[in-house]
């Protein structure tokens, strides 16, 4: 009897040792996997979070100036703020000019997004397009002595109007000395109906995932609503310890496809 024990004990003692690697092996394995995982959502955004690193956030905004444009010019100074703005080129002229002059003096940032903001225009040809970006760099320079460094193609780099010729139009953009910025944040605030909780909750989802997001929102005359939402958002990035910067300080730039 005291043999067959011995043997029951042993068999017990083998099922138990075989049992716990099994679980270390699977537990390593599991530990392994998220680490592969890890590592690939680090190569391709490059923003995961620590605690111990910088955050910088970047807001920018297409499509002004606008009426409501020194409204959130007055928000960003108040809130130490500064920001990067998108132009259309054809409502820079008239009482407009002082808005940009006032942007410039205030630190912020100045890119080109287009001069007329019509699809079929700016997108008809490769050539089309970079005449568009062409005119408003120039406008630029003769009404503000102001060199932009960045251009935002109207609905980004990525659209199914550019694809034709979007790597020919990249390298002529980088040959005229030129950077292109897209987003990796958007507040879909020129979508439908937004409100200042759809604003929000946009900036929300996407934001905690960068350590510096591009947020992408507009400044035109019927964007009121990211005109309300502005000092909450400047106030949860702040709260979640972010800096803020213009985009062309940033390390790289933001590009869909990279």
């Amino acid at each position: 009897m005291d043999i067959i024990r011995k043997h029951k004990k042993a068999a017990a003692c083998i099922v138990i040792t075989i049992a716990i690697c099994a679980c270390l092996f699977a537990e390593r394995s599991a530990w392994h996997d998220l680490a592969v995982i890890s590592n690939i959502v680090k190569t391709e955004n490059n923003t995961v979070q620590t605690d111990s690193e910088l955050k910088t956030a970047y807001l920018t905004f297409d499509d002004g100036p606008s009426k409501l444009t020194e409204s959130y010019l007055d928000i960003l100074e108040e809130e130490g703020v500064k920001a990067t703005f998108f132009l259309i080129g054809q409502q820079i002229d008239g009482d407009m000019s002082g808005i940009i002059q006032r942007e410039i003096n205030e630190g912020h940032e100045i890119g080109i997004h287009t001069y007329c903001h019509v699809a079929n225009e700016i997108y008809a040809t490769e050539d089309s397009c970079f005449r568009d970006v062409m005119k408003i760099r120039e406008q630029l320079e003769r009404q503000f002595s102001y060199e932009a460094k960045l251009v935002r193609f109207p609905w980004g780099s990525a659209n199914r109007y550019i694809s034709s010729f979007r790597q020919d139009i990249i390298d002529k953009i980088h040959e005229s000395g030129l950077e292109y910025a897209d987003w990796n944040v958007s507040a879909e605030d020129s979508v439908g109906t937004p409100s200042v909780e759809s604003i929000m909750g946009n900036i929300r989802k996407d934001y905690k995932k960068y350590n510096e997001p591009v947020i992408l929102m507009h400044d035109s005359g019927c964007n009121k609503e990211t005109l309300n939402a502005l000092r909450g958002i400047i106030q949860e990035l702040k709260d979640a310890g972010y800096s803020f910067a213009t985009l062309s300080e940033r390390e790289k730039p933001c590009h869909f496809l990279e």
